[in-house]
């Protein structure tokens, strides 16, 4: 039995599997594609030309603090986004562009040498062999006494479908995807069920079309390679210049919907070469085109995103990051970030919740049965308890470094609590509280309130604590609304944590409920 079973080799999945072999757990990650990356994917050219992402293309460094530092440490090469130039806008089919009064466009967008997928392979790299299961899809989870059990559909050429025992099992995908594609025993909530089917998958819907050629040709004109195009018969709405040192190259987004790029796929390389000539010139037509419809990708667009208008996901619903199962079930991917959700930045923000979520926890209770070990667990959670501001204040120092400044004690408060709660629950699930003893609904609802009652005035003794620790902090004095929030923030902060805490209630009783039924 493995430690954490990762469904997904997208980055979060890739990234988080990296965390925790390098924190010594055993990792096992399934992935249903024959390939690693999710949504970061490069195209190379056959002989030579640009390398282009069909995918996940630019990083902001100063804003996405997660991406830039992986990518530095990783030892990847970046290069700024080619912005120089006039940008175009093209609002009328019957004449030619005009000039937008536009400067730098993309704001200083880093882009990888070699596209994207570079950055998957050296995450790949850094697992152990045989860490990645390529070509597996994850059809059922099933919740056991002692593990999750992970089970595979088969795959062509397979003699039997992989199942895989994990004490942890992380869902590091798109929720709309879960919610389509995966069974569970017992069966989720509805109210889990419901977040996960409110949950857009961020650029799903999105189709993009590149053209290569031998020199950048929109140069002759003094152009950026930039271009918008508004009028109703666009076939792509936005065109940018996706060049490297690998050769000259243009990409744009599709403007047509999923069911239309179907009935126009035939022709679809012209009418490419058709809009670039329009907007550039006669020069900017390329038979050596390359073309990506998401839409059609199995793995990433649900039928509910295919039928949606493709619109960002934002925040998703909290019940999607905290723990599941009596902690043993985590939706991950870049959807459940609270930062950066959709984005590349998401991605490692989702993978690094999770990872403090999966940290092992030293000073575990060794197994213990019986009224004592109910004592046990209070002694336990009164250490924790005394943790806790430390942790706030970790994950506050996380969030100033990455240069954020929105609802800073609210996400390290949250942070802080689910970390508790998760370790709490890491706790329960390694003991036997003698159910043999409380196989009657009074006695059990009393020994789910007696194990809760380690908590009480949890929640406020740190806000308390936060807030003081605020009303001193230097380093927020910049942030009035973090220095002495207002009241209609502390109800916020307030919502958070009990929504956090009636997670963890219900989590505790669901797992004495198995234990209960195992012990009838």
């Amino acid at each position: 039995m493995i430690d954490v079973a990762i469904v997904g080799a997208g980055l979060t999945g890739l990234a988080l599997a990296h965390r925790l072999h390098a924190m010594g757990l055993s990792v096992r990650v399934l992935e249903a594609r024959e390939r690693v990356g999710g949504r970061m994917l490069t195209r190379h050219a056959p002989t030579h030309g640009a390398s282009v992402d069909m995918g996940a293309t630019w990083h902001w460094p100063e804003s996405e603090p997660h991406i830039a530092a992986l990518i530095e440490t990783l030892g990847l090469h970046r290069f700024e986004q080619p912005d120089e130039g006039r940008v175009l806008h093209l609002s009328d089919p019957q004449r030619g562009p005009e000039d937008a009064d536009l400067k730098h466009v993309h704001q200083g967008a880093r882009r990888v040498s070699g596209g994207m997928e570079r950055l998957a392979q050296a995450l790949l790299g850094l697992l152990p062999a045989g860490a990645v299961r390529l070509g597996c899809p994850v059809e059922a989870v099933v919740d056991h006494p002692d593990h999750l059990l992970v089970r595979c559909a088969s795959s062509e050429g397979s003699e039997a479908p992989l199942a895989v025992r994990a004490r942890h099992v992380v869902l590091a995908m798109p929720p709309r995807l879960v919610a389509q594609h995966l069974r569970f025993d017992p069966p989720l909530p509805d109210e889990t069920m419901t977040a996960l089917r409110a949950t857009p998958t961020w650029m799903a819907r999105e189709a993009k079309a590149v053209a290569r050629f031998d020199r950048p040709v929109w140069h002759d004109n003094g152009c950026s390679g930039t271009a918008f195009v508004g009028h109703h018969q666009a076939l792509l709405r936005e065109v940018w210049d996706a060049s490297d040192v690998s050769g000259a190259a243009l990409a744009g987004f599709v403007a047509l919907e999923p069911t239309q790029r179907r009935q126009f796929s035939r022709g679809m390389s012209l009418l490419v070469s058709s809009q670039l000539a329009q907007l550039f010139g006669m020069a900017a037509q390329s038979d050596d085109q390359e073309w990506m419809d998401w839409a059609c990708e199995r793995w990433t667009c649900s039928d509910q995103d295919r039928e949606d208008a493709g619109v960002h996901p934002g925040l998703c619903d909290p019940v999607l990051r905290r723990p599941h199962w009596a902690g043993r079930l985590y939706f991950g991917g870049s959807e459940t970030a609270r930062h950066g959700a959709g984005h590349m930045e998401g991605a490692l923000d989702s993978a690094a919740r999770l990872a403090d979520l999966l940290r092992p926890v030293h000073g575990a209770l060794a197994p213990r049965q019986g009224p004592g070990a109910t004592q046990l667990f209070h002694d336990w959670v009164a250490v924790r308890r005394g943790d806790a501001i430390g942790l706030y204040r970790q994950h506050l120092t996380r969030l100033l470094s990455r240069q954020e400044g929105d609802q800073l004690t609210q996400r390290a408060l949250l942070h802080a609590v689910e970390q508790v709660y998760t370790q709490a629950l890491s706790q329960l699930a390694a003991q036997d509280h003698g159910m043999a003893a409380s196989a009657d609904e009074p006695a059990h609802r009393a020994q789910v309130q007696a194990l809760l009652n380690a908590f009480t005035g949890f929640s406020k003794t740190l806000v308390d604590e936060a807030l003081d620790f605020n009303a001193r902090s230097c380093a927020l004095s910049n942030f009035p609304e973090e220095h002495r929030p207002s009241g209609p923030y502390l109800q916020a902060i307030t919502a958070d944590l009990a929504a956090a805490w009636r997670e963890f209630a219900w989590s505790v009783h669901d797992l004495l409920q198995a234990r209960r039924r195992q012990a009838a």
